[in-house]
């Protein structure tokens, strides 16, 4: 247990070494966006630019998705599956300062309220 320890600690330590000089990692922010009818509640309103992990979690009893989509003019949107009541999705997304709407795309449920707004800051 203890060498395991040391080879993960080893590991991260090089990694830091491989960075450019003045260089920081890149901090991974986190967003957890809850679906039911018709809802779409986000855990912040607000990330850092960078890699932001975003868990989809479906609480409703119908199938939904998500849509991300940033306002800038010709951007192009980011999809997650229909998932099932009860189910789950991750994945981790970049993104640039701006806002980006989210959506769920299926039917009408968007115009019923299922959306919301991230901001991404600097």
């Amino acid at each position: 247990m203890r060498r395991l320890a040391f080879v993960v600690a080893a590991a991260a330590i090089a990694g830091l070494a491989a960075l450019p000089a003045g260089a920081t990692p890149e901090r991974l922010s986190f967003v957890q966006v809850t679906e039911k009818e018709f809802t779409l509640t986000l855990s912040r309103q607000s990330v850092r630019t960078g890699s932001v992990s975003v868990e989809l979690v479906n609480f409703g009893m119908d199938n939904h998705d998500l849509v991300i989509k940033s306002v800038k003019s010709g951007s192009t949107p980011i999809r997650f599956k229909q998932l099932a009541p009860r189910g789950r999705a991750e994945r981790t997304i970049r993104v640039t300062p701006g806002r980006y709407s989210l959506w769920c795309s299926i039917s009408n449920h968007r115009s019923r309220g299922m959306r919301a707004t991230l901001v991404v800051t600097r």
